[in-house]
């Protein structure tokens, strides 16, 4: 009985520490302590499992809360920016140029978050696209990220925005992004100017 009791106890440790485990992993990871596969790209991080059917548990987690209905990377892939080019968080009371070109894909869009969601402002600038920029002669575009518009271009609101990130959607990409995601492109993220600066 006492060595029946014995075993009993020493399954329901193993049961124990294996859900501590399991759950402390997964809030590594959903807390963005721990990073899962993801490559760089100048500012930008980009997983092409997202949204995938190659995902794994953690992965699929991380997409599920932060990037809520990602599609499969021969649909699209996503570049994540947290912070600017020189390795900088994103503030939000910060003026910045996102400056970019011709992307590999049929379209793309850029939208700004607040960690996992859309800020809530009613500027009605969260988001350019390749058909709303304005385009120079070679392909060249500028956006503007911050509390304010700029004259000089189109704008993205920071307004409401306490943890600031951008999104890069690439819509049916080219092979060679996936292929290789850091031959891509990317936009440049460059600050201006912050708070009183301005």
């Amino acid at each position: 009985m006492a060595l029946r009791r014995r075993g009993q106890l020493i399954w329901a440790a193993i049961v124990v520490a294996g859900a501590l485990l399991g759950a402390g992993s997964a809030w590594l990871v959903l807390s963005g302590a721990v990073r899962v596969s993801e490559e760089r790209v100048g500012a930008w991080s980009i997983d092409l499992d997202r949204g995938g059917e190659d995902a794994g548990l953690y992965q699929r987690a991380v997409t599920a809360v932060q990037v809520l209905l990602a599609l499969a990377k021969d649909e699209a892939v996503y570049f994540v920016a947290t912070d600017d080019d020189n390795g900088d968080g994103l503030r939000g009371d910060c003026a910045y140029l996102v400056a970019g070109g011709d992307l590999p894909a049929t379209w793309w869009s850029l939208t700004l978050y607040d960690g996992s969601y859309l800020p809530e402002n009613d500027d009605e600038h969260l988001s350019v696209d390749a058909t709303s920029v304005e385009l120079a002669a070679d392909g060249a575009w500028n956006a503007y990220l911050g509390p304010s518009p700029d004259a000089r271009g189109d704008w993205i609101s920071t307004n409401e925005a306490d943890r600031p990130n951008l999104v890069l959607r690439l819509y049916v990409p080219e092979e060679s992004v996936l292929a290789d995601p850091t031959t891509v492109p990317v936009p440049r993220i460059t600050r201006l100017a912050c708070g009183d600066d301005r």
